[in-house]
């Protein structure tokens, strides 16, 4: 299975990801992006739980096909890597002009078929 972790840059907390990721059969690929926050936290409590982790960062083609919207860019390469479920975790989610990272990747998940869960605490 492969584990999309998407969310905001100032999640602050492990504890929703942890309780989230324990529950995932132990052969689990989390794929995730390269900003603090609920990255940096599902890279932390994926390699503690002994998941395999593949962290992708933004590239000069991604800021070439999004200009000053890279992450769209590496929100579409995560999303084509085989992606089975999306997690996403942003306390602002739904609300007008917030979240756009994080609505954008589940936005395409939802387009492709992927299941998605939205936490915002």
């Amino acid at each position: 299975m492969r584990v999309l972790i998407t969310g905001a840059t100032n999640w602050d907390s492990q504890v929703a990801i942890r309780r989230e990721l324990a529950q995932l059969p132990p052969d689990t690929i989390i794929v995730t992006g390269d900003t603090p926050g609920i990255d940096a936290h599902a890279k932390a409590v994926a390699a503690e739980l002994g998941f395999t982790v593949e962290a992708m960062k933004k590239t000069n083609a991604d800021y070439r096909a999004f200009p000053g919207e890279g992450w769209k860019g590496l929100n579409v390469r995560m999303l084509t890597t085989g992606i089975d479920l999306v997690l996403a975790f942003h306390t602002d989610y739904g609300k007008p002009g917030c979240a756009r990272g994080t609505q954008h990747a589940v936005e395409l998940a939802e387009q492709a078929k992927i299941p998605v869960k939205i936490f915002t605490q």
